[in-house]
């Protein structure tokens, strides 16, 4: 894993028409999206038995959001190409993260029969046990792989990652940590690491953490939305202090105008303002421009009892 990963928001609808929100890691944002999606589209149509621009297709579409989309185009890439262990596992990851445990379950399990690497199987058997809930045997099964491959950092990012799960922020810190020793760039491991520090009550290194994570990447939006809650914790929103803050809020308001974390840093920059009710209105906006957001209705009632409270 490379020190300019990135994370990004994308939007997704369930098939329930709930709407969600995932932070995706990519190691460069696409851009021209849009042109390339059409070449590669037409592409596809005229030459519809290949499997390699469909795999560019699949992928552009994952990066974009679109995964209803991208989950029919990776299974034709298998049905085209079997032995493609990756795309197998990506496509069970799309599964996962949109709550369609059994279809990613099916997925890993094919992944699985394939894998001739005694790590990778146990790293494909901790996915599994993730997406059946069964966290304790999704550690035994990732730290089983860490062991075998101590130096392949997927693994310690997937360990840490069910830990911090798991309200575990000693453990998730240690696996965590790991990833640093590995590559002291790793743009989600000062994330997360930052995250356990606070759980844990070390502001001192896990400020050290942010920081590192804000010079190597200042427009990362969780490292913006970190950078947020601090700022506003510390009650920087008047002055000159309160206009950068603000700045902040505008570039994470402009990378993803329909994630609640940018309205909720923006409430929170009105609330510590003394505005009050601008905080609730700025909530009550998100949850009736974005009604099937369940996000928006959880923030918005907190912040009205918060007004209640202080009227």
């Amino acid at each position: 894993m490379v020190g300019n990963l990135a994370t990004y928001l994308v939007q997704f609808s369930q098939s329930s028409g709930v709407e969600m929100n995932i932070h995706l890691v990519l190691d460069e944002k696409p851009s021209r999206q849009d042109q390339k999606l059409k070449t590669l589209s037409k592409y596809v149509q005229k030459y519809p038995q290949g499997w390699k621009k469909r795999l560019e297709l699949a992928d552009l579409l994952y990066k974009m959001g679109i995964w209803q989309e991208a989950i029919a185009e990776y299974r034709q890439v298998i049905e085209r190409s079997p032995q493609l262990l990756n795309v197998r596992l990506q496509l069970g990851k799309i599964l996962q993260m949109m709550k369609r445990e059994a279809e990613a379950i099916e997925v890993y399990g094919s992944a699985l029969a394939l894998s001739c690497n005694r790590a990778t199987q146990y790293h494909i058997g901790g996915l599994i046990a993730v997406c059946k809930g069964d966290t304790k045997k999704a550690i035994i099964a990732f730290d089983s792989a860490a062991d075998l491959e101590p130096d392949k950092i997927v693994h310690w990012l997937a360990l840490g990652q069910v830990q911090k799960g798991r309200e575990n922020p000693i453990g998730a810190l240690r696996a965590f940590s790991r990833v640093l020793s590995l590559n002291s760039n790793d743009i989600v491991a000062l994330i997360h690491s930052y995250d356990a520090l606070m759980a844990m009550g070390d502001f001192q290194e896990a400020r050290q953490k942010l920081s590192r994570a804000i010079a190597l990447a200042p427009d990362d939006f969780q490292v913006l939305q970190r950078q947020l809650d601090q700022r506003c914790g510390m009650r920087l929103v008047s002055g000159e202090e309160g206009k950068q803050t603000k700045k902040l809020i505008s570039s994470m308001l402009r990378q993803a105008p329909h994630a609640v974390e940018a309205y909720k840093s923006l409430a929170y920059y009105h609330l510590y303002r003394g505005d009050w009710a601008k905080g609730v209105g700025v909530l009550a906006e998100f949850a009736e421009e974005y009604p099937n957001n369940p996000s928006g209705w959880y923030y918005y009632p907190t912040f009205r009892t918060l007004t209640v409270t202080h009227q």
